[in-house]
């Protein structure tokens, strides 16, 4: 009786552990087909945050491998390609909108956004306050005469022809460095806020619009020399080369954010946030081509780490804490809600700005 006691439990014990491996095996199975790789066209500013291997490890957990190629907004947005990528990831709504007509999405994903600023420094950003041009606000600056600032530049206006100048005396014109208005999304975005100025404070939006500021921003870019083609390389030349490089270079928000956050020492150089007033937001809109790139863009959206993660590298978020919130407490202060702000003109009239600038290049 024993014997036949032990022959069923041991048969009970098998047969349950055939189950339980089984159980694993399906589950494991599942686990592998929800693991995608996936590959993406994406704007220079977010290589930092793909390459990093938090994120990495999050989008693992979320049973996702991403591998990304850099690109400039405008060409991201030319280069629709489901072919090669599973989503597109511009640094701007109107390329985004291009973007998201030509893959035919039913939806597109909004994870995060930041806004234009001009990366400056301190002696600068003071010599702008005693000429009425700008304003101090604790740690950063607010510029409140946008206006009076492009027209110094309209006018060809020198740095030492400005009160109280002593401690930039060049004779340097005031100008503001951008990238390319022909690649690159940040320039694209200085576009935007200096067309809605010249177009008496309106967005630009016809063929009238267009013809009306074309001749107050076009100099604004033909006047810079060299601009390179994204928003890396002259970020890197702001922390390199110091303030007679530029005085002023358009730039994301989060560049800097994520610059002091990851090298708290450096907050004591002469590096400043100048906020225009009004400005514009840079939205970092996903584009997806396929499920797998849907895949991505709602991890990103919803998923707290990534949306943590995101605020590492500087980038402002929906959700409960949108960012600004637990940088000052890491000592890096910035406005917690910008409200002069305005959208950008859409793909169309955007677009008809840049061809006339290009073509004034030639």
């Amino acid at each position: 009786m024993a014997l036949l006691a032990a022959v069923g439990a041991g048969a009970w014990y098998s047969h349950t552990r055939l189950q339980g491996d089984a159980v694993a095996s399906a589950a494991a199975q599942q686990v592998q087909a929800q693991q995608v790789t996936l590959r993406g066209l994406i704007g220079s500013e977010k290589e930092a945050f793909f390459a990093d291997p938090k994120v990495q490890q999050a989008l693992a957990a979320q049973g996702l491998r991403v591998t990304v190629e850099t690109a400039g907004s405008r060409a991201i947005a030319a280069g629709f390609d489901p072919g090669r990528y599973d989503f597109g990831f511009p640094s701007g709504a109107p390329a985004a909108q291009q973007l998201k007509s030509k893959a035919k999405a039913a939806a597109v994903f909004n994870p995060f956004y930041t806004p234009i600023v001009f990366a400056s420094w301190r002696p600068i950003a003071e010599i702008l306050v005693a000429n009425g041009i700008a304003t101090k606000h604790g740690d950063f600056y607010e510029l409140t005469d946008l206006p009076a600032l492009m027209k110094l530049v309209e006018n060809g206006t020198r740095w030492d022809e400005l009160k109280a100048s002593a401690a930039f005396a060049t004779r340097k014109s005031v100008l503001v460095s951008s990238t390319d208005v022909r690649t690159s999304n940040s320039a694209a975005m200085y576009l935007a806020l200096a067309s809605y100025l010249a177009n008496r404070q309106q967005i630009v939006q016809s063929q009238e619009d267009v013809d009306r500021v074309m001749p107050l921003v076009a100099p604004l870019f033909l006047r810079q020399g060299f601009q390179e083609q994204s928003s890396a390389g002259p970020f890197e030349d702001y922390l390199a080369l110091g303030m007679g490089k530029a005085p002023l270079l358009v730039a994301y928000e989060s560049q800097l954010v994520a610059f002091w956050l990851k090298n708290p020492a450096q907050r004591q150089r002469d590096m400043v946030l100048i906020y225009p007033r009004p400005t514009v937001f840079s939205k970092h809109v996903l584009v997806p081509y396929t499920a797998a790139g849907a895949r991505l863009g709602t991890a990103l959206e919803n998923d707290p780490a990534l949306r943590a993660l995101a605020h590492e590298h500087g980038f402002r978020t929906g959700g409960d804490s949108h960012g600004p919130e637990g940088w000052a407490k890491q000592g890096v202060n910035v406005p917690e809600v910008l409200v002069d702000v305005i959208d950008p003109p859409s793909f169309e009239w955007l677009e008809r700005m840049i061809v006339g600038i290009d073509a004034r290049f030639k």
